[in-house]
C-alpha cells in the first residue's frame, strides 16, 4: 500500500465515528410515567425523616432521582390538585373546584384545558391512565387526551397494577408511551392487607381507620387523645408500606422490559392528610402544611440525583415534564418549568422559602362548608377563611414549619402586607369557576365510601 493510501485510510478510520454520529438516527424521545399517589404526606417518607421504616423503595428512588424537598400542592382534595397537574393551571382558572351552593354537584375539567396528555397525544405518544379515585372519572373530564383510561374504584394498589401493567407490556416497543397511574392508597380507610397489617400499630385500640370514625372525629363527635392519633398514624403508614411493596413491582417490570431507564418517571401525590396537626382528621377542608406539602421526586435520563430545597408547585409539574421530553409548551400556563432547577443552575440549593409562592385554595361541601385561600411566600404564610367562619391567620413558616403560632396579632404589618401580596397575586389569575355536573346516586355512594359526604342530610 502507497503512503497515500495509508494516509486516505487513516483519514477514513479518524472520522468514521463523526460520520456515524452524523448519520445515526435521532434519539427516541423519552417515556412518561407519572405515579400519583393519593393522600401521601410528604414528611411520613423515610427520606423525608418519617419515624417508620414506611417507604424502602420510595427512598430508593429518591436516591436515583431529583427530590424536592419543598412541593405544594394548589388544594387538599384530588380533583383540584389532580387537574392543576394535568393542565400546569390553579383551581380557580381551570375550573374544578365544587359549587358550595349546588348540593350534590361536582367541578368539570372542561374540554377547552390542554391537559397534559392530550399534548403528548398530539406529540405521538400513546396514552393511558389508571385510577383508584372515583373523583377523577372520566365523566368529570380527566380522561382527555388519554388513549385508554380506566377508572379502578377504590382498587388497591395490585389491582392498579394488575390493570396497567398488561398496557404497559403491549406498549413496551414503538411511539413512546404516557403511563398515569393513580393509586388510591394510603386514603383512608386505613385498612393495609393482611400481611401488613400489625406492622406498626398494635392490633387493638379503639381507633379503626375506618372512614364513618374519621368523619366524626372531623364532626366533633370523637375527641382523640395522643394515642388514638398516634395509632391513626400508624395504620396509615401500613398503607404507605404496602403501597411501598407495589411500586417495587412495577419498577421492576418497567427495568425488566427495558423502560425504566429510557422514561422521564414522577412520583407525587395530591395532597396531604391530618393526624391531629390542628385538632382534626382527613383532608379537604384546611390549607395547612400537613395537607398542601407534598412528595416530587423526577427520575430522568441525563439528571444526576440532587436535592432541591427551594419551593416548588403542583402548577410546575406539568411544563416540567413536558420540557424534559423537549417537547414546546402549550400557551396559557401559569406553572413553570423546574428543569433549572433539576440542573443545578437555579437557587434550588436555598432555603425553603426562597423560590416561587404558593397560592392555594379550599372549597368543600362535605357535611361541612369550607372555602379559603393562603398564600406562601418569602417564608410567611396567610391563611384567609370565610366559611364556616370568618378568620385570619399568619404563620411564618421557616420557624415554626408546624403553624403552632398565629402571628397575625403580633406582626400585623407583615399580615397587612401578605393581604396585600395575596389579592394583587389573585386579581390576574383567570376565574373559570361554575362549571360543573349533578352527580348520580352511584356517583354518590362512590364519594361516601371514599369518606366525601356530599349532604350531611342525605343517610
Amino acid at each position: 500500500m502507497n503512503i497515500r493510501a495509508v494516509r486516505v485510510a487513516v483519514a477514513l478510520l479518524r472520522f468514521t465515528p463523526l460520520l456515524a454520529l452524523a448519520c445515526r438516527e435521532p434519539a427516541d424521545p423519552p417515556n412518561l410515567i407519572v405515579i400519583l399517589v393519593d393522600t401521601l404526606r410528604a414528611d411520613h417518607l423515610g427520606y423525608q425523616g418519617a419515624i417508620r421504616p414506611t417507604s424502602p423503595r420510595i427512598d430508593r428512588l429518591a436516591a436515583e432521582s431529583v427530590v424536592f424537598l419543598n412541593h405544594y400542592a394548589h388544594a387538599s382534595r384530588t380533583g383540584p390538585s389532580v387537574a392543576s397537574l394535568f393542565t400546569g393551571l390553579y383551581p380557580r382558572s381551570h375550573g374544578v373546584v365544587n359549587p358550595l351552593g349546588q348540593v350534590d354537584g361536582k367541578g368539570v375539567l372542561a374540554a377547552e384545558r390542554v391537559t397534559l396528555a392530550e399534548h403528548l397525544r398530539a406529540s405521538g405518544y400513546r396514552t393511558a391512565g389508571f385510577t383508584a379515585n372515583v373523583n377523577v372519572a372520566a365523566r368529570f373530564g380527566f380522561d382527555q387526551g388519554f388513549d385508554n383510561y380506566e377508572l379502578l374504584s377504590r382498587k388497591r394498589a395490585g389491582e392498579v397494577n394488575d390493570a396497567a401493567l398488561p398496557w404497559l407490556e403491549r406498549n413496551a416497543s414503538g411511539a413512546p408511551l404516557f403511563l398515569f397511574l393513580h393509586y388510591v392508597d394510603p386514603h383512608a380507610h386505613y385498612t393495609a392487607p393482611e400481611a401488613y397489617r400489625g406492622r406498626f400499630a398494635p392490633g387493638t385500640g379503639r381507633m379503626t381507620g375506618r372512614h364513618r370514625q374519621l368523619s366524626r372525629i372531623v364532626a366533633g363527635e370523637i375527641v382523640p387523645d395522643d394515642a388514638d392519633w398516634q395509632r391513626l398514624a400508624a395504620l396509615y403508614d401500613e398503607e404507605i408500606l404496602y403501597f411501598d411493596s407495589e411500586l417495587a413491582r412495577l419498577l421492576d417490570r418497567l427495568a425488566a422490559l427495558g423502560l425504566l431507564d429510557s422514561s422521564v418517571l414522577a412520583l407525587l401525590s395530591d395532597h396531604g392528610e391530618e393526624f391531629g396537626d390542628h385538632g382534626s382528621a382527613l383532608h379537604g377542608f384546611t390549607l395547612y402544611e400537613e395537607q398542601l406539602r407534598i412528595p416530587l421526586l423526577i427520575r430522568a435520563p441525563g439528571f444526576a440525583p440532587r436535592r432541591v430545597n427551594s419551593i416548588s408547585r403542583q402548577i410546575d409539574v406539568m411544563p416540567t415534564l413536558i420540557d424534559l421530553l423537549g417537547l414546546p409548551l402549550p400557551d396559557g400556563l401559569q406553572g413553570r418549568s423546574l428543569r433549572a432547577e433539576m440542573s443545578g443552575l437555579a437557587p434550588g440549593d436555598g432555603t425553603p422559602e426562597s423560590g416561587r409562592a404558593v397560592f392555594a385554595e379550599a372549597s368543600l361541601r362535605a357535611g361541612k362548608i369550607v372555602r379559603s385561600r393562603a398564600l406562601l411566600k418569602g417564608g410567611w404564610k396567610l391563611i384567609e377563611s370565610d366559611l364556616p367562619e370568618p378568620r385570619e391567620q399568619l404563620f411564618h413558616i421557616a420557624s415554626d414549619p408546624g403553624e403552632r403560632r398565629d402571628r397575625s396579632a403580633v406582626d400585623p404589618e407583615v399580615a397587612e402586607r401578605m393581604r396585600a401580596e395575596l389579592r394583587a397575586f389573585v386579581a390576574p389569575l383567570p376565574d373559570r369557576r361554575g362549571e360543573s355536573v349533578e352527580l348520580e346516586p352511584d356517583e354518590i355512594d362512590e364519594l361516601r365510601a371514599l369518606g366525601y359526604v356530599v349532604d350531611s342530610s342525605r343517610p
